[in-house]
């Protein structure tokens, strides 16, 4: 979703710096459409990381208390 939320913003973008709009259109309805677009994008990409979070919080409820403290600290690496 976030790729896809991503996608459509660069779309909207680009179309916006061309000037491509809906043909015989005020310029407010293609002004209206491009911001749309532009919110709609950001709902995409804030679907996408919520997403993305709930699923490792829910990988995180089935880890051993153990291993859930393994996974919150950051790796720290070997001294040599």
């Amino acid at each position: 979703m976030m790729v896809f939320g991503a996608a459509v913003g660069v779309t909207v973008g680009l179309a916006m710096l061309a000037h491509i709009g809906i043909a015989g259109a005020p310029w407010l309805v293609n002004v209206a459409l491009a911001k749309l677009g532009l919110v709609a994008s950001g709902g995409l990409m804030a679907g996408g990381a919520a997403t993305v979070r709930l699923v490792h919080r829910r990988e995180r409820a089935k880890l051993l208390p153990g291993q859930r403290q393994a996974a919150a600290e950051p790796s720290k690496p070997a001294r040599s």
